[in-house]
């Protein structure tokens, strides 16, 4: 049987969008069960905390690059790069409008 090859940009790439919004419906889960997701929403949005709270979510690419690094799959590493340049295109434009 063949192993998969984990060494392609777009696996990168999914992962390092999908790992920051995880661990935001982590955050959610462990913190805010209580309330409803919109109105977990609402409350990031009147504290204005939506956009550091994204900031740091966006730093778990960081456990998800450097596997990719160690193991020379350095298309991957890239695809999770990328990623993490999407996540940052899109805090800006929360911060700034």
């Amino acid at each position: 049987m063949k192993e998969f090859d984990f060494d392609k940009v777009w696996i990168g790439l999914l992962l390092g969008l999908l790992a920051p919004f995880v661990t935001l419906i982590m955050y959610y889960q462990i913190n805010y069960h209580n309330m409803s997701i919109g109105h977990f929403i609402n409350y990031l949005k009147m504290g204005d905390t939506y956009t550091p709270l994204l900031s740091l979510c966006t730093l778990v690419n960081l456990g998800v690059f450097y596997p990719f690094i160690w193991k020379d799959k350095y298309k991957g590493a890239r695809g999770v790069l990328g990623a993490t340049f999407i996540w940052a295109i899109i805090v800006l434009f929360l911060k700034f409008y």
